[in-house]
């Protein structure tokens, strides 16, 4: 089974590095947006910045055999993708597709990271959420 999505950073027109996680969809936009701030640091720095990324949102199976895959690709190509999100560093956008009404729906990075992080009010008064990590089950 799983909930499979799948990250795709976007280096240049023509390559991607694409972050497949079979447990990381029920939480895929808290999840990256939570990475995206955290590799905010390094922002214009594309390896930099996907390294960062990818190593927060693998942070807590990052010794583990299964549960993410990290391979190269193109990013016109993502057909065949789980659920992907295209994190478009040559213009600082994020793409997906809806997830429940396959309508594509695009943001700019920064209003994706701060429509999507958990509520800083919630966390500080020790109202519940969801752990970090997209290894969370």
């Amino acid at each position: 089974m799983g909930a499979r999505c799948t990250f795709v950073f976007k280096q240049s027109e023509d390559l991607a590095v694409a972050l497949y996680s079979h447990w990381g969809e029920n939480e895929m936009f808290r999840d990256l947006a939570m990475a995206l701030q955290h590799a905010a640091v390094r922002k214009g720095d594309t390896e930099y910045y996907t390294r960062m990324a990818i190593s927060y949102l693998m942070q807590d199976s990052i010794l583990e055999e299964t549960g993410f895959g990290i391979y190269a690709c193109n990013p016109d190509r993502m057909e065949w993708m789980d659920h992907p999100i295209l994190i478009d560093l040559t213009d600082n956008t994020i793409t997906h597709d809806g997830i429940h009404d396959g309508k594509f729906v695009k943001w700019e990075i920064d209003n994706f990271i701060n429509y999507n992080l958990p509520d800083p009010v919630a966390v500080g008064a020790g109202i519940p959420t969801a752990e970090v990590g997209v290894t969370s089950r």
